[in-house]
Parts: C-alpha cells; sequence; structure tokens
C-alpha cells in the first residue's frame, strides 16, 4: 500500500506531505483546485516523462516522493531482488527530480533509477486509471493475467513456464551442439589431413634429441675412433705406457713399504689406479672397434631430422608441442562421434519435452475458455450495475507459437451500446468507461488481483445519481482487499470514503498554490454536503450528505 505522498514545487503544489489510509481513500475538490495535479505528481513515480514546465515558477527542481509498504507482495519482491534494490523494514521509497532545465532523476530507496525502471516496477505497484499509461486494462498483454488470476490457474501457467524453460534451454543447447558440430564438419577435412601428415612421421618422444646426439657422433666418428686408438696406447699397449709405469711402481713401492710400514699403506691407491687404468683401456679399445662411418646413415639421420624439424616448426615450434597437437587433432575427430551421438539424444529428449509443453498448453487453453465463459457474463452482469446498460464482454483468442504464458493470445473485446458489436476494448471505451470496466473486473477478481493500490481518476464521468452510489458501493467492497485513491466530483461516491482528502487552492496577490489535507469525519460531511448543493452548504445539504454517509455505511 502506498503510505505517504510528497510533492515540492509540483505546478501549482508548493510543498506538502500526505499519509493514504487502507481502504477507500477520497480526494475532492473544487475545479481547478489541483486534483489532477496532484495524480500527475503521482504518475511521475511510475516512470511517466518529465518536463521543466512541471517545475514551479521560481524553484531550481520539483520533488516527488512516495513511500510504500511491501508486505503480502511477493512478486514485487522477487521484481525488487532480480534488479538488485535493497529495501528495509518491508518498506519502498520512490523519489522522483525534475529540474527545471528539463532533465530529470528517479530514485528507488536512495539508488539512481531510470524511467524505464520505475515504469517496470509501477506495474508491480499500481493500477492508475485516468488519462495515464499505467491503465492495465488499455495494456492487451494484461488481460490473459487477468483471465488467469480469475480463474486461479496460477499453478497451471507455473508449471508450463517451468517445462518452457526446459524446452527453450534444451533449444539453446541443441542450436550450440549443431554450431559446434557444423564448425567441426567444416575444419574435419583439415584436422585429417593435419593427424595423416603428423601421422605419417610418427615422431617419438625426445627423438629430435637422439637423432642430434647420434649424428653429432657420426659427423666426428673418424675423429672419434683416431683419438680412442691413440688413448689406449698411451694408456696400455705402447712402451712406456701409463700401466707399464704404474705396474713398475707398484713393484717399487711393495719393495719400500716393507722397509716404511707408512709407503705400504699407500699400496692399494696404487693397486686402484692401475685396475683403473686397465679397465680404461679395455673399454677404449672396444669403442674404437664399434665406431664406423656410416654414409647412408648420416644421410638417413639427417633427412630423418629435416621432416621432423619441419613438422616442429609447423606444429607449435616443439616435438612435443607437435605430439601435444596430434593428441588434440585425435580427440576432435573423436569427439565429432560423440557430438553426433549428444544431439541424437538431445533431440530425443526435446521430443519429450516438446510433448509436454504442447501439452500443458492445450490444457491451459481448455480452461482459459472455459473460464471466459464463466467471466463474461460476470462481466456483463456488473457493468450494468455499474451505468452500462447494454455492454457486452467477450474474451477472444487468438492461437500463437508457445509464448510466456502459452499458445493463447487473449484480448478483452467490449460493446457499451446496444446494436454494436464488440470491438478491442482499447479502441472503444472512453476514460470513463475504462474506469468502470477496471472497477467491475476488479471486483470480480478482487480476491487474486496482486495489484495493492488501485488509482481511479474519471469513474465518475458520466454517471450520477443510483449509479454513482453503485459506483461507490463497488470500489468500497474493493476497497477491503485493495487500497484505492479516487478523485471525485460526486457525492453519491464521496460519500463511501474511508478516509477524505480535500484539495485547496490558497491564492495571494502574487502567488498560488494547491495542497491536499485530510478531513476530519464532521468535514467529510461538509464536503460531501458541499458537492451536492455547491459553494453554498445548506442545512438541506448537509441533512442529505449525512444520510448519503449512513447508507453507504450500511453493507
Amino acid at each position: 500500500m502506498l503510505r505517504s505522498l510528497y510533492i515540492k514545487n509540483y505546478a501549482l503544489i508548493e510543498e506538502f506531505t500526505v499519509a493514504f489510509d487502507r481502504g477507500l481513500n477520497i480526494i475532492t475538490g473544487e475545479t481547478g483546485a489541483g486534483k489532477s495535479i496532484i495524480l500527475g505528481a503521482f504518475s511521475l513515480l511510475i516512470g511517466e516523462r518529465s518536463s521543466g514546465d512541471l517545475v514551479r515558477s521560481g524553484a531550481d527542481k520539483a520533488i516527488v516522493e512516495a513511500e510504500f509498504e511491501l508486505k503480502g507482495n511477493p512478486r514485487l519482491k522477487k521484481f525488487l531482488a532480480e534488479h538488485e534494490v535493497e529495501c528495509e523494514d518491508g518498506g519502498l521509497i520512490i523519489r522522483r527530480e525534475v529540474l527545471a532545465r528539463g532533465t530529470g532523476r528517479g530514485y528507488i530507496n536512495d539508488a539512481p533509477a531510470t524511467a524505464q525502471l520505475l515504469k517496470e516496477l509501477g506495474g508491480y505497484l499500481v493500477d492508475l486509471h485516468g488519462q495515464h499509461e499505467h491503465q492495465s486494462l488499455l495494456r492487451t498483454e494484461g488481460h490473459i493475467v487477468l483471465l488467469d488470476e480469475f480463474g486461479e490457474l496460477t499453478e497451471s501457467v507455473d508449471a508450463y513456464q517451468d517445462t518452457r524453460g526446459n524446452h527453450t534451454a534444451l533449444l539453446k543447447e541443441l542450436d550450440a551442439l549443431k554450431a559446434k558440430h557444423n564448425k567441426l564438419k567444416e575444419e574435419r577435412e583439415l584436422f585429417e589431413f593435419q593427424l595423416q601428415e603428423i601421422s605419417a612421421v610418427d615422431p617419438k618422444p625426445e627423438e629430435d634429441r637422439e637423432i642430434d646426439e647420434e649424428l653429432r657422433v657420426l659427423e666426428h666418428s673418424e675423429e672419434l675412433r683416431d683419438s680412442a686408438i691413440e688413448l689406449h696406447k698411451s694408456l696400455y699397449s705402447d712402451e712406456g705406457s701409463a700401466y707399464e709405469r704404474l705396474s713398475v711402481a707398484k713393484i717399487e713401492l711393495d719393495r719400500l713399504g716393507k722397509i716404511d710400514g707408512a709407503l705400504a699403506e699407500q699400496l692399494a691407491d696404487l693397486q686402484s689406479a692401475l685396475t683403473i687404468t686397465d679397465e680404461l683401456a679395455k673399454f677404449l679399445s672396444h669403442y674404437s672397434d664399434t665406431i664406423e662411418f656410416s654414409p647412408e646413415r648420416l644421410r638417413s639421420l639427417r633427412e630423418r631430422g629435416q621432416v621432423i624439424a619441419r613438422l616442429k616448426k609447423k606444429y607449435g615450434g616443439s616435438l612435443a608441442a607437435a605430439l601435444q597437437k596430434k593428441q588434440e587433432l585425435e580427440s576432435k575427430l573423436t569427439s565429432d562421434e560423440e557430438l553426433d551421438a549428444l544431439i541424437e539424444s538431445k533431440n530425443a529428449e526435446l521430443l519429450v519435452v516438446h510433448s509436454e509443453l504442447t501439452k500443458r498448453a492445450l490444457a491451459l487453453t481448455k480452461a482459459r475458455k472455459k473460464v471466459a465463459k464463466s467471466l463474461e457474463p460476470e462481466v456483463v452482469t456488473a457493468l450494468k450495475e455499474l451505468g452500462i446498460e447494454h455492454g457486452q464482454f467477450v474474451v477472444q483468442f487468438t492461437e500463437r507459437e508457445f509464448g510466456a504464458r502459452g499458445m493463447d493470445q487473449v484480448e478483452f473485446f467490449l460493446s457499451t451500446n446496444a446494436g454494436e458489436s464488440a470491438k478491442p476494448l482499447t479502441k472503444v471505451a472512453s476514460g470513463g468507461e475504462v474506469s468502470r470496466i477496471m472497477l467491475s473486473l476488479k471486483s470480480i477478481l478482487a480476491k487474486n488481483d496482486k495489484l495493492p493500490l488501485m488509482v481511479f481518476d474519471e469513474i465518475d464521468v458520466g454517471v450520477s445519481g443510483r449509479v454513482a452510489q453503485r459506483v461507490g458501493r463497488a470500489m468500497q467492497r474493493l476497497a477491503k482487499d485493495h487500497q484505492l485513491i479516487a478523485i471525485t466530483h460526486l457525492a453519491q461516491i464521496a460519500a463511501f470514503a474511508g478516509t477524505h482528502f480535500l484539495v485547496e487552492k490558497k491564492s495571494t496577490d502574487t502567488t498560488t498554490s494547491s495542497a491536499l489535507r485530510k478531513l476530519s469525519k464532521k468535514e467529510h460531511v461538509s464536503e460531501v454536503a458541499r458537492l451536492i448543493s455547491g459553494a453554498d452548504v445548506t442545512t438541506s445539504s448537509i441533512r442529505a450528505a449525512e444520510k448519503l454517509i449512513e447508507e453507504a455505511k450500511a453493507d
């Protein structure tokens, strides 16, 4: 509900704050006092366009601020959560500032908000009936919501939307898989060529390093063999070789050791030197025998090295990168086959979900048509009670693709005059009729409607007498489940006020301003009397007002 409204420097309004009550809040005032100005200021909060012309003369900016209570409005709380709007103590404060130069700023709980966001938020807060965009009946897309709420089809709609969500997700997943499959199909020839090129070479890990080492030996084979032979001679086979000299030294050290035991202790080290020299000589002899110079092997290794070098250059700069590329290519080509199987599986899953979605959509259509047959006569009856005697009301269905609420396009058609066929409601209803039609619908849908606040501006256009009293009675009933704010010129409607507000215009020689104030019970009677008799309130008009108010209280 709307707790309070603050307006400053807007048109004729200098500044005021007013607290609204639950139930039916009636606003009255003399013609030109500023009733519609107040409604226009309020409409700014729910996304109406701003203009510098709205700023009171002499002021820098206009401010409109409203505080709402969010209790019992889960749809609104979900919307706020989706837009990361934080709320404390169950309250919501919306503020709109309009600068004299024409620019404007919006805020939700002191956080900046665009006019579009305010407009979307307004759709969860208020139904505004008058010459304003927030008339839900004039938004065709809202008709199906009203029908579903009347038929208590919310759970069926939720189930359909869950299935539709699965259906949409599967379609997206399939599109992604098919795109991946098509891309792989386009690249398959290249991948197969690359894999065949690497596989034809069939390099082994570290093969390039091994080739380099063997090439180094082959290219120096003659030098290595000759040097090994010479080393063998020096160490073992030549006269005066290292082995021969060590052997002589061993005999001499053995002799001396028998004289001085300290020398005997070094005999083992000399024996080790002889053993190492002998083993090294044997290795060099064997090594020189194994060294061969093979031009064919040299040419073969060089050719193999060049092939691997080209492969490395083409596939990552190293043999490890080329081998990794081979694994990736094998994986991609294997995944192509797996993708085929996965796409087939997802298509089968989609068929099942599509069947379920169709079943739920058709069930919704059937239920809605049944609900429409029940709603149509109820609305006609309610219209008659509110003075539209020859009203016709038809719920029109058009089939569509799977939409957010099924396969139905729902639109309300209306005729308000005898002999005329029903036409789209948005085209045939005048402002006052729209308000009374909405009042009729809301009276029927009151228990299920989720909008907490309704504002009526022109509901008394074209009505008077007993019809006006019926309108007031309908609003009184509706106010049991909603907060209503209504601007009226008729005493029969004002008499039903739970809380009565008066718009007053005050003028001086230099300024004019409008303000809104809550009336006491006594003032309420006087204002209803003024609406009956005009500016001169008489004893008889007071009695008539008291009678109207007493009748309004009788339910």
